[in-house]
């Protein structure tokens, strides 16, 4: 049908009227839809091609929304109206009955595009899951990471299936890490050279043998009966140089230190290094913290320590005041070092790993039968169903032949391991192959047993079933609710769901990205390698308590605890905390603590490092806890950058900024959660003014008390954390804001819903899923609320059981 459209129609009735004609020519029986009358009379007027509002352009908005970007942006429209936003007040009122079946229609249509489009993705393992699978199938450790194809983020998360894409680099990448991964498996041919080093500070030596700290006796260390005393947390040259000569095996090792703290009243802190602590070329990483109590001798132990070949270790003081020049009277804090110990590779040879996947068999002995005996017992576990009889014949072909051809047992073994763990049986979770038709033809087709148990087991451990789940699959009990239920919570209790922990919170909160940025030093002096480790286990342990404890969703927000050790309680301002271990503890009703929202690692995964932006901490509470994603800014319009000098606020800034009429609408939603947490700093400490490196008030102390670093930042301007919210509601500061954020309980819920359903399912949720989110979030409310209350009502759910 060809539609001629006249020049003499206004540009905006024009536009409306081929609006009008697509929905005419694309949704047959529908050309008198309420949809157009609606973009006609209340929308065109704003959202036309010239000054589009909020720069939705409807006059040149595509009726066909099989484009995922078109059917976005039809949503919002939705969403808008649905909502109340649009269209705005005005003298003409909409009717109700016109907005209901406007948004009743437009539903229709967005779900049947989606349904149009709506394939089952196939989903490959990623990085931790692979590794995992590894972990648990042979029961070996062994780092992965660094071969596997790079994992995109969908969503917010990095196992749906649509960003985890296969490519021939990827295949030659999976063949790399299956090889890593069949070494670390069968181990070596011969037990590596046990050690147990013993050793002291003062003995390590150069490599022409004379002592390698004697130079510095009196000056950085003092030379005491039983070892060195040591002051240093910055530069500290106390390498266990004599151990890294060894050129020890890689493995797991075990260390011990005879240690006390000297010319201190309190427990002074170690912290010690392992791996390439000389050169830092390779890989090397922080052990742990201990404390030396003072003038009491305590022997430290460090166990399952992974060091590479050449690898060491380095111990230093962490919080106290260096010396470079009279060490022999320095009579600030510092520690003593003894007697040092260590032995390794603890690792069992044969490994462990070697055992599960030989079994009883001996290589040198072992042939045909041998071979097919292994494979017929790892297949179905590394497919995580029954493996055919094809498939076994499949993975057995080219192994056969070699060991035909005169090829060792190892070697042909190894063959069958490399197509096993490089099959799309393994690197993907397909559920098509399993499809379970229930006995009542009016029900949902749902996935079968094994495909159900290896959701269940991805979601909270991000591995493969365990025997337990698989002979529940085999019999089919797995089916059953209340089985469901019961293996949520066994799964729970087992260590491996700290997965869920890593993976799912590490995604929702952007906990993974606390290393994204570094702190200014001199705009945070105090920031340090203790505090950074303390945010992230506060978080991390809140998580969960929370789902080991049932906690209502809605602590996410605001609670009156959280979990804190000293030096993150300095850091709040929060008293009678002492040592290193964290621990709940009970806020006060005045404070500003509790909930996700006001732990220092969010507070910093939220900053650049240097500054804060309303506008980045709002965006990332609308879209974590209200499931309100903000559209990129229009075109032409400049960010708002701080000002380093501190002449001006950010919020000064977005005044003149909302002026413009297309940032206003998203700012309005924004920048109220954004001014409610500017009382906090770009690491999550409290302030009043605002650091600056300009002109301000000086600190009254000349060096921070943590890192002793001078102090160079100044106090500039007022921090201002009041505002309004989208609905009119003033609020002071950040407490009365998380009250008026505790009103919405429905909606941060039914947004936490949400996010766990993206992670379980491992893929998009669409329009058409929204009935099954709010099912679940009201069944949920129903029966209290709770976190983990709310992970069972997932796994039971039909949504959690379709393919």
């Amino acid at each position: 049908m060809k539609v001629a459209i006249h020049s003499f129609w206004p540009r905006p009735q024009r536009s409306a009227l081929v609006i009008l004609i697509l929905f005419m020519t694309t949704v047959p029986g529908r050309g008198d839809s309420t949809i157009t009358e609606v973009i006609q009379e209340r929308c065109v007027g704003c959202h036309n091609s010239e000054e589009p509002n909020g720069g939705l352009d409807i006059t040149n908005l595509p009726s066909d929304m099989s484009d995922l970007e078109t059917a976005r942006k039809w949503i919002q429209i939705h969403d808008r109206v649905a909502s109340g936003e649009m269209p705005p007040e005005s003298e003409e009122k909409t009717p109700v009955q016109l907005i209901n079946t406007f948004t009743q229609e437009l539903a229709v249509r967005i779900e049947t595009a989606e349904s149009r489009r709506k394939d089952v993705v196939l989903r490959r393992l990623n990085q931790s899951e692979y590794e995992n699978t590894i972990r648990d199938l042979f029961e070996v450790n062994v780092s992965l990471r660094e071969y596997l194809p790079k994992d995109n983020s969908i969503d917010g998360f990095d196992n749906v299936g649509e960003g985890l894409a296969i490519s021939a680099e990827a295949i030659q990448s999976y063949l790399r890490a299956a090889d890593v991964a069949i070494d670390a498996i069968l181990g070596s041919d011969k037990p590596p050279q046990k050690i147990v080093h013993v050793t002291n500070l003062l003995d390590q030596k150069t490599h022409d043998g004379k002592p390698q700290l004697e130079s510095q006796i009196g000056k950085m260390f003092r030379k005491t009966d039983d070892g060195i005393a040591i002051f240093q947390s910055g530069y500290c040259p106390t390498n266990l140089v004599n151990f890294a000569r060894l050129r020890a095996p890689a493995g797991t090792y075990r260390g011990t230190m005879r240690i006390r703290a000297i010319q201190s009243d309190d427990p002074v802190i170690l912290r010690v290094y392992g791996g390439d602590t000389i050169v830092g070329r390779r890989e090397n990483h922080l052990v742990g913290f201990f404390e030396a109590l003072p003038n009491q001798w305590t022997t430290i132990e460090f166990t399952d320590v992974l060091v590479e070949s050449g690898g060491t270790f380095q111990p230093k003081c962490y919080g106290t005041r260096d010396t470079r020049k009279d060490a022999d009277t320095y009579p600030e804090p510092g520690i003593e070092i003894g007697e040092i110990t260590i032995e390794g590779p603890l690792d069992p040879w044969p490994p462990k790993s070697r055992g599960v996947l030989l079994g009883e068999i001996i290589p040198e002995q072992a042939g045909v039968s041998e071979l097919k005996e292994i494979i017929t017992r790892i297949a179905p576990q590394a497919f995580r169903r029954p493996a055919s009889q094809l498939e076994i014949e499949s993975i057995l072909d080219l192994p056969i032949r070699q060991l035909d051809s005169g090829r060792s047992f190892l070697d042909s073994l190894r063959t069958a391991l490399k197509n096993v763990l490089c099959s799309p049986q393994f690197l993907f979770l397909d559920e098509s192959h399993e499809n379970h038709h229930q006995d009542n033809p009016s029900t949902i087709n749902v996935i079968g047993p094994h495909s159900l148990a290896s959701r269940l087991s991805y979601f909270l451990w991000s591995s493969s079933p365990d025997s337990k789940l698989q002979e529940l699959a085999t019999t089919g009990a797995i089916m059953n609710s209340s089985t469901l239920v019961d293996e949520v919570r066994r799964m729970l209790k087992d260590d491996r769901s700290d997965a869920l922990t890593e993976n799912f919170m590490g995604q929702w909160l952007s906990l993974r990205d606390i290393d994204f940025t570094s702190p200014d030093v001199e705009l945070y002096p105090e920031f340090d390698e203790l505090l950074r480790q303390s945010m992230i286990d506060e978080t991390q342990a809140y998580f969960r308590y929370m789902l080991n404890e049932n906690r209502r969703l809605i602590e996410c927000v605001d609670s009156d605890y959280t979990f804190i050790n000293q030096r993150l309680a300095e850091h709040y301002g929060i008293d009678d905390v002492k040592g290193l271990d964290l621990r709940k503890v009970s806020l006060p009703p005045d404070s500003v603590r509790g909930g996700f929202l006001t732990q220092a690692s969010i507070l910093k995964v939220t900053a650049n490092g240097s500054n804060t932006s309303p506008v980045t901490r709002g965006v990332w509470v609308l879209e974590r806890f209200l499931d309100r994603p903000t559209p990129p800014p229009p075109s032409g319009v400049a960010a708002v950058e701080p000002d380093i000098r501190g002449a001006v606020t950010v919020r000064q800034q977005l005044e003149q900024h909302r002026f413009d009429q297309s940032c206003a609408s998203c700012h309005r939603w924004i920048d109220p959660p954004g001014f409610a947490l500017e009382n906090f700093d770009a690491i999550g400490g409290w302030r009043s003014h605002y650091r600056t490196l300009g002109e301000g008030v000086r600190p009254s102390f000349p060096q921070d008390p943590h890192t002793f670093a001078w102090i160079r930042y100044r106090y500039g301007l007022p921090v201002d954390a009041s505002g309004v919210t989208v609905n009119g509601d003033p609020f002071d500061d950040i407490q009365s804001f998380k009250n008026l954020l505790a009103e919405h309980e429905g909606t941060i819920s039914r947004c936490i819903t949400k996010k766990l359903l993206t992670y379980s399912l491992g893929r998009r949720l669409g329009f058409s899923d929204r009935a099954a989110i709010q099912l679940i979030t009201n069944e949920t409310m129903q029966q209290g609320g709770g976190l983990r209350t709310l992970i069972e009502n997932i796994v039971v759910s039909d949504i959690f059981r379709t393919p």
